[in-house]
């Protein structure tokens, strides 16, 4: 890792592979014909080798800024030929090249400093120093940055997946100040980068949100797409920005001469759907899949496991549509469905199987997903595993749950037996039970000393009120502290002395989430969170992995099954104070008996191993499983819940604050949250009473050039 300090303008003016020094001509490098020469020469080369020969030409005599057109160049090069940028990135020519800017950096302009960061997004160049270099000159000179540049940098950052919370920060602060300058491509650009990098900043998503309202008839359908995306990825309702939203990509599909490409239809679909902003008939959707029918062909897996799982989570009803597209999908050679992840295939074959019956072709295309996506996954659940093995394999599999229609399957194939869902009679007073406990009102109470498992008032403190779970945060997945389940069991074990002991358990089981001191980006590099000492071994040793950066160690399932274990312990005489952790090697315990949950949405995968990791340890003990799907589990709340119920209109800080911003979209900040904000942005954190400064005291950072990997390529 880069260290926090150590930036400095190195004074080499070698190149730093090994070649003979180049000697710097000041005179020709401050020719501004000279360099307008150059740069056209530049300019019509013929490729990219060409582009390389010209600089080497002008070694020397090519100024830093002409060496960043040469960037720009190939960078174009690669992007409109579709080049591979594989052998681009790795040649010599080019670390070369990108050496000799590193050392010059502080002398490029603002838009030099721009293309620069946009070229190495498009070449996927992600080496830390110069990065880190870049963030230091746009941190410094911030206020030298046009609006459109700081839409682009804040892009690239995103694209790379380099994300320094510091310079975010600064850049939010400059472009609050300047929202009014931005047109609709930087609104969408700076966005979408603040969904890409997950990065909160609820005050500039508020006026790009009203900014957006005033330029509308000047966005585009990739605009539209990438802005909904956005403010759907960062959980934000702003309804008056989705209904303008759809309104322009209505009259943009409507029209004749421009045209969604598949990555917008997808965006879109998903988008609206995710925020539950469009329902079974909307207008919208037919747009969309009328568009989609016509570039069918173009979609890629990724894309088509996007659109259809908003048209199936928004219960889209188009009974041809999506006979048509079981067709098509049906058609594609194999070799198309092995380029898609796990999650994809899930997708798809979720949204579709409603309409396969009748399509002969449809038990090929299953029979392949089974077999190449399911059943991996289980055999690698049954498998025993390191912790980090265990994390490793899941992201590399890429397949995240099973998904509504497919997780009954997998918990079959791993010896679980599935209960059934939300409308199966085995599970009808479960159902019951936990709907009552998601309509009792949250009060939370002061006990220092925590309390115990079946407290039933104290665990419904642990999950929001009715008015966040289905307006203000409402979406049709869940967040994991949405989510509570119930959770029984029978469990025996005859002492030694003959006695028969028995325990029940029937309660509702909330999500825990650990307490946290904060997630921060340095420099690219992500900073644990830290929680406290109760949260390191949740499960009492069971596996579960961080998947898409989200911990999955507190989940109801894991903590249902954690106090399962303290009561198998407890029943077994060992002492309650250690945490129990039975090898597989180790002999199997003495108590016997059942244990059923009940989850208001399909495990994930993670939590899967962990019912796998049980039934292992505990094989008397039979496990059996049954599920809803969340936006079921929210029509199911919808129609018991009074909204008029002020017991259940109690919000958390940052639900209340987001209602307030998606009430007043296009208005200023509320005063309530101004004052709330001021301790953490001081008085520069809002766009009336913000002044560009110039910034100062940014870190510096070592930009002495790696050693350069030799390639023959070039």
């Amino acid at each position: 890792m880069i260290s926090f300090y150590d930036w400095a303008p190195a004074q080499q003016t070698h190149q730093g592979n090994g070649h003979n020094p180049v000697v710097e001509d000041p005179v020709a490098q401050n020719d501004t014909e000279l360099q307008k020469a150059i740069c056209q020469k530049i300019q019509d080369a013929v490729d990219i080798s060409d582009v390389f020969n010209k600089v080497a030409i002008h070694a020397g005599k090519a100024s830093p800024k002409t060496l960043v057109y040469a960037v720009h160049r190939i960078a174009r090069y690669c992007r409109l030929r579709r080049q591979d940028i594989g052998p681009t990135r790795r040649a010599a020519r080019f670390l070369s090249l990108l050496e000799n800017l590193q050392r010059n950096l502080a002398t490029l302009d603002a838009q030099a400093l721009t293309d620069l960061s946009w070229s190495l997004a498009v070449l996927n160049h992600r080496e830390k120093k110069i990065l880190a270099g870049l963030c230091h000159q746009l941190f410094a000179r911030v206020d030298d940055f046009s609006p459109a540049n700081l839409a682009i940098s804040a892009w690239s950052f995103a694209t790379l997946n380099y994300r320094d919370d510091l310079v975010m920060k600064r850049l939010n602060r400059q472009a609050l100040g300047r929202l009014q300058d931005f047109e609709a491509q930087s609104l969408a650009n700076l966005s979408w980068a603040e969904a890409t990098m997950r990065f909160k900043d609820d005050v500039l998503m508020h006026h790009i949100a009203g900014e957006a309202l005033r330029k509308m008839d000047r966005f585009s359908p990739q605009h539209v797409a990438n802005t909904a995306w956005a403010y759907a990825t960062l959980g934000r309702r702003a309804n008056a920005l989705f209904e303008a939203l759809e309104g322009r990509a209505l009259q943009l599909l409507n029209e004749d001469a421009p045209d969604f490409v598949p990555l917008d239809l997808a965006l879109c679909a998903w988008s609206f759907a995710w925020l539950e902003h469009v329902g079974p008939h909307s207008e919208l959707l037919h747009a969309i899949a009328r568009a989609a029918l016509r570039r069918l062909d173009e979609f890629s897996t990724q894309q088509l496991a996007n659109m259809l799982w908003g048209l199936d989570h928004a219960n889209y009803v188009n009974p041809s549509f999506f006979e048509t597209v079981v067709r098509w999908c049906c058609s594609r050679p194999i070799s198309f469905w092995q380029r898609a992840a796990g999650e994809e295939m899930v997708s798809v074959m979720t949204a579709l199987r409603p309409y396969a019956s009748g399509h002969p072709e449809w038990r090929q295309l299953e029979a392949f997903f089974t077999t190449e996506t399911l059943r991996p996954l289980a055999r690698f659940l049954c498998s025993s595993n390191t912790s980090e093995g265990y994390v490793q394999g899941l992201r590399q599999l890429r397949t995240y749950h099973g998904g509504a229609l497919y997780t009954s399957w997998l918990l079959e194939e791993i010896g679980i037996v599935f209960l059934g869902d939300g409308n199966d009679t085995r599970v009808s007073q479960k159902v019951e039970d936990l709907l009552k406990f998601y309509l009792l009102p949250p009060e939370p109470r002061w006990l220092p000393d925590g309390y115990e498992d079946d407290d039933v008032q104290a665990n419904r403190a642990e999950i929001p009120s009715l008015l966040e779970l289905l307006d203000v945060k409402r979406r049709v997945q869940p967040s994991s502290h949405f989510i509570a389940l119930h959770l029984s069991a029978e469990l025996e074990v005859r002492t030694a002395d003959g006695r028969e002991l028995r325990r029940s358990i029937w309660r509702a089981v909330p999500t825990r989430p650990p307490r946290r001191s904060g997630l921060s980006f340095v420099r690219g590099e992500k900073f644990e969170d830290h929680g406290a000492p109760d949260d390191d071994e949740p499960g009492f040793g069971m596996k579960t992995a961080t998947l898409r950066d989200y911990q999955r160690k507190h989940h109801a399932e894991v903590t249902a099954l954690s106090q399962v274990v303290e009561m198998i312990e407890e029943m077994d005489g060992q002492d309650a104070s250690s945490p129990l952790r039975i090898a597989e090697s180790e002999q199997e315990g003495n108590v016997s008996g059942w244990v059923e949950l009940f989850v208001p949405h399909y495990p994930c995968s993670s939590c899967i191993g962990a019912l796998v990791q049980f039934a292992k340890r505990h094989p008397k003990i039979s496990l059996r499983v049954g599920h809803d799907d969340w936006r079921h589990w929210l029509r199911r709340l919808d129609a018991q819940w009074d909204p008029q119920d002020l017991r259940h209109h109690m919000l958390s800080i940052n639900a209340r604050q987001l209602r307030e911003l998606d009430q007043h979209i296009g208005e200023a900040i509320p005063a309530s949250y101004r004052a709330a904000l001021k301790g953490t942005l001081g008085s520069t954190g809002f766009r009336d009473e913000l002044k560009p400064v110039r910034g100062e005291g940014y870190p510096k950072v070592d930009t002495t050039p790696a050693a350069p990997v030799r390639q023959t390529f070039y």
